[in-house]
C-alpha cells in the first residue's frame, strides 16, 4: 500500500483558517502581554527613553522567548500528529485520513496572561521590583505555570478512555465552552464594539460566512474577514488602538515601528529561576493552572471525539498525552503558552 495524501479547494480553505486561527490567537497574545506587562510599570518611568526601553525588553520577552518557544513545541507536535496520520494510513490502507489540527490552547492562553502573568506583574510591582525585574519576574511564572499545567494534562491522558466511557460528549463542552465565551466570546465582541466603526463590520462577515452558510469560494471566509477588516481599519485614518497618543497599528508610523522587532530569534531552555518558581506558581495559582489545564485536556478529547464520528480512530490516550508533552516542551523552552488539538 502507498501512501498518497490526496489534495482538494477544501484542504486550502481549512489550512487558511487554522493558520489564521493561530496566527490572530498569537498576535492577541503579545498583545495582550504588552498591556498586562507595562500597565504596573508605566506610571513609574520619568522620561519616553525609559518606556521606550520597557517596551524592548517587552518585545524580547515575547518574540525572543514565547514565539521561538512556540516554534519548537509546534514543530515537534505538528510532525508528531502528521506522523499518527501517515501511520493509520498505512495501518488501515487508506489515504482519506484527516490528520489531528494542532495549535495553541486559546482559551488557556488568553487566561493565563490575564490571570497569572498579569497578577504576577503587579505583585512584582507592589514589592517595588523595577520594571526589569517584575517583567522577567511575571514571564517566569507564567512559563513555571504552563509547566505545571502540561504536566497535569499529560497525567490526565493516561485516564483518557475512561473519560470516554463515564462521561457524554455534551459534559465535556461545559467547561471549554465556559472558558470559550469568557476569554474568546465577550472579551472579543466589547473589542470590536469599543471601535465599532471597524470592528462590527468583519465581525458580522464572520458571523454569516461560518455559521450561516453563506460562502466565499473560492476566497475563504477567514481571508475575507481580514482583509474587509484590515481595509475598514485603515481607511478610517484613525489608527488604533483608540484614544492613545501612540498608535500601535493602522498608521505608516506603527509599521515603521514594528520593524525594530524584526529580527532572528533562537530558542533558549527556561532558566534555573524559572523551576525554583514552581513552588511559588503552585500555591498562588492551582485555582487557575488546574481548571485550564483539564479544559485543555478537554478540548483535545472532544476533538478526537470528533476524529472518532468522522471514520479516523485515533488513539484517546495517546493524543492527550502528547498533548500534554507538547505542552512542557513549550514551557521548557520558554512559553507560558499550552497547545492542544
Amino acid at each position: 500500500f502507498a501512501v498518497k495524501i490526496p489534495f482538494t479547494r477544501g484542504d486550502i480553505d481549512c489550512g487558511v483558517s487554522l493558520f489564521c486561527q493561530i496566527s490572530g490567537t498569537t498576535l492577541g497574545v503579545i498583545h495582550g502581554l504588552n498591556v498586562v506587562l507595562s500597565s504596573p510599570f508605566k506610571d513609574s518611568l520619568d522620561t519616553p527613553a525609559q518606556l521606550g526601553e520597557m517596551n524592548a525588553l517587552i518585545n524580547d520577552i515575547a518574540y525572543g522567548k514565547i514565539i521561538s518557544g512556540m516554534c519548537v513545541t509546534m514543530t515537534f507536535g505538528t510532525f508528531y500528529y502528521g506522523y499518527m496520520a501517515v501511520r493509520m494510513m498505512k495501518s488501515e490502507q487508506r489515504n482519506d485520513i484527516c490528520c489531528l489540527p494542532y495549535g495553541i490552547n486559546t482559551p488557556a492562553a488568553f487566561a493565563f496572561v490575564f490571570n497569572i502573568v498579569a497578577k504576577a506583574a503587579q505583585v512584582a510591582a507592589a514589592k517595588g521590583m523595577s520594571y526589569h525585574e517584575g517583567i522577567t519576574y511575571a514571564w517566569r511564572v507564567g512559563c513555571a505555570a504552563n509547566l505545571v499545567a502540561g504536566v497535569i494534562a499529560t497525567l490526565v491522558g493516561f485516564a483518557g478512555p475512561h473519560i470516554v466511557k463515564l462521561a457524554p460528549k455534551a459534559s465535556l463542552l461545559v467547561a471549554l465552552a465556559g472558558i470559550g465565551f469568557t476569554w474568546l466570546g465577550i472579551g472579543q465582541v466589547i473589542v470590536c464594539y469599543q471601535a465599532g466603526h471597524v470592528g462590527l463590520l468583519p465581525l458580522g462577515i464572520a458571523v454569516v460566512g461560518f455559521f450561516g452558510g453563506v460562502k466565499t469560494s473560492p476566497v475563504p471566509t477567514s481571508i475575507v474577514v481580514m482583509l474587509v477588516g484590515a481595509a475598514v481599519g485603515w481607511s478610517s485614518g484613525m489608527g488604533w488602538p483608540a484614544g492613545e497618543a501612540v498608535k500601535a497599528g493602522g498608521t505608516l508610523e506603527a509599521v515603521g515601528r514594528s520593524m525594530d522587532s524584526f529580527d532572528f530569534y533562537a530558542p533558549h531552555f527556561l532558566d534555573a529561576a524559572s523551576f525554583a518558581a514552581i513552588p511559588e506558581v503552585i500555591a498562588d495559582s492551582i485555582s487557575i493552572i488546574l481548571p485550564v489545564a483539564l479544559t485543555g485536556a478537554v478540548n483535545t478529547l472532544v476533538s478526537v471525539y470528533a476524529s472518532h464520528e468522522t471514520g479516523d480512530l485515533f488513539p484517546i490516550r495517546e493524543s492527550l498525552i502528547v498533548d500534554g508533552l507538547t505542552t512542557v516542551v513549550a514551557a521548557l523552552f520558554g512559553s507560558p503558552l499550552g497547545t492542544c488539538v
